[in-house]
């Protein structure tokens, strides 16, 4: 019977090093395979106000066949799901926070990137949205996903779903004045140029609180 020998921590830590080394050089394939693709042609339109984007179908199957070919895969787990007031047109908030795990599947070796999804509805497709917009979010800024969006073209009632330009929810202020009292909110105020926790922007809000809750 074969005495099994326990690894140092050395070791352990040169094993670690090297399986994350071998994903990193997939993730950088992959890379390279989508620059080659050049910009990703827009499937969708949508036609209230009148701009192009590219779905989350189009992504699922460019990233399907890509991850295939990589040996790769992308599993999700939700770890926070809370509710928020939004629009007066769209008044149905979600914010999931979500656990994005990409696996090499040659060797079982993983990496956790965290996400917090926000969106808006005026029936109930925010949390559809909430999570569809973060899984765009992961494999766009992990991959660098070149569609050519424009932020600064999106019309106005589009821009009405990027969380960055409303203010925080009422859940969020009322986080964030548990967190912060005294000296500690005077500086969280001065750091971001406002004068009260109510002004703060919603994404700011959310990069904050998911910080100061382990994310």
């Amino acid at each position: 019977m074969e005495e099994k020998i326990e690894k140092t921590g050395t070791e352990k830590a040169l094993e670690w090093l090297a399986l994350n080394a071998k994903l990193q050089q997939k993730k950088n394939a992959l890379r390279k395979a989508l620059k080659e693709k050049g910009i990703l042609k827009k499937g969708a339109t949508n036609t209230y106000d009148k701009y192009s984007y590219f779905s989350e179908a189009q992504y699922k199957e460019l990233f399907t066949e890509l991850f295939s070919e990589h040996n790769l895969e992308l599993k999700f787990t939700e770890l926070d799901y809370t509710t928020f007031e939004g629009s007066e047109k769209q008044a149905n908030g979600r914010m999931p926070k979500l656990k994005f795990t990409l696996f090499d599947i040659e060797t079982g070796f993983s990496e956790d990137t965290v996400i917090t999804g926000e969106g808006i509805d005026k029936g109930d497709k925010a949390g559809y949205k909430a999570y569809t917009g973060a899984l765009k979010y992961f494999l766009a800024n992990t991959f660098m996903v070149a569609t050519g969006d424009d932020p600064e073209k999106e019309s106005p009632d589009n821009r009405m779903n990027n969380v960055g330009e409303r203010k925080a929810s009422a859940r969020q202020v009322a986080i964030l004045k548990e967190k912060y009292t005294g000296d500690n909110l005077t500086k969280l105020l001065e750091a971001n140029g406002i004068n009260k926790v109510e002004d703060m922007p919603m994404k700011t809000a959310s990069n904050i609180i998911s910080k100061i809750m382990g994310g």
